[in-house]
Parts: structure tokens; sequence; C-alpha cells
């Protein structure tokens, strides 16, 4: 969508206003401060005592302490001698060095070696039997969504050999791990 040009001269010209009566309204407000500010000249200094704490559930930290100096009192402290100390304050006293237990040696055993890890599982699965043809009992499996009929000795996907076929479940040789698995029927 294009916007004519007059449309955008008026939009340019709406948008310098409103930024030029923006700064006159700061410049205002900025003078009208500056009249209004207290002159550098007078301090007030509020010194807080413990009758002025702010709120009884926070004491003040500085409130426990008195503010005023008492000469007398320091001229006591400066009166009194220095303790005689026989030693030199550079200098520094080593401490001695730590007794160090004698290390001690730990036997490694060599590592056993792991495990071999566990054969993969049979994918075949078995879903039925059917016991009554005359040339001997079928089974259906499926694997990977492929449904096979099958009959004892039959090879299917060039790697489970079915050995044998009963009514409770097929038994099936892996011919990758050379593994005999029985997989029985699901109930």
């Amino acid at each position: 969508m294009k916007i004519s040009a007059k449309v955008q001269k008026w939009a340019s010209a709406g948008l310098g206003v409103v930024s030029l009566l923006l700064t006159v309204n700061l410049v205002i407000k900025i003078r009208a401060l500056e009249v209004k500010a207290p002159n550098p000249k007078t301090v007030h200094i509020v010194y807080r005592t413990r009758a002025m704490k702010s709120s009884p559930a926070r004491p003040d930290d500085l409130a426990k302490f008195d503010p005023v100096v008492h000469v007398e009192i320091l001229k006591e402290c400066d009166a009194r001698p220095l303790p005689d100390l026989h030693r030199n304050i550079y200098d520094f006293e080593t401490p001695p060095a730590p007794v160090v237990p004698p290390l001690q040696v730990a036997v490694v055993q060599p590592a056993t070696p792991p495990p071999p890890p566990p054969p993969p599982p049979v994918l075949l699965k078995p879903v039925g039997y059917n016991g009554m043809q005359e040339g001997g009992n079928t089974a259906l499996t499926i694997l990977e969504d492929q449904v096979y009929v099958v009959h004892e000795g039959d090879v299917v996907a060039a790697r489970y050999k079915i050995l044998r076929i009963q009514s409770t479940g097929v038994t099936v040789q892996d011919a990758a791990t050379h593994r005999t698995v029985n997989l029985p029927f699901p109930q």
C-alpha cells in the first residue's frame, strides 16, 4: 500500500509541530526548576539521635555511637605508656613446616574386561498358529510390518530359521548370533 505524497507531507508537518511543542514544554519545566532551586550557600545539617530513630523494628547502626568527642579521654589514652615489645615488627617468624605423612601406594588391580553386550532382541513376532493342515504345523509371524506364513525349516528374511512350531510357540534360531529362542504366541 502506497501513501500519497500529500499525506506524507501533512504527516511530517504534524510530527514536526508535536516535537516542537514537546521541546518548548521541556524548556519551560527546566527553567521552573532552576528558579525553585535553594541557595547553595545555605546548608541544613540534620543529626540523628537515639530519640529520632526511623523505626523501632530496624535500629540504626550508627545510633549506638556517641557523636561527641571527649578530649579528656583521648588525652588519658595518649598519656599511658606503650607496652615494651622486644621484637622487630618487620620480622616475621616462619611457622614450622607441617609434617607430611608418607604416601601410601595403593596397588591397582588390573581392570577386568567388561562383560559382552547382551545379544540383540529377536524382532520376529509369532501371532498365529494353524495345526490342522496336512503339510505340518503353520505359524503366522510378523517382521517389520511384513506378515510371513512359515513352516518348520523355513528361513525368514535370511536371518531367522524356524526350527519347531508348537501350539504354545515357535522355536527360532537367529543366524546372526546363532542363538535359539522360543517365542510364545500371544494369549
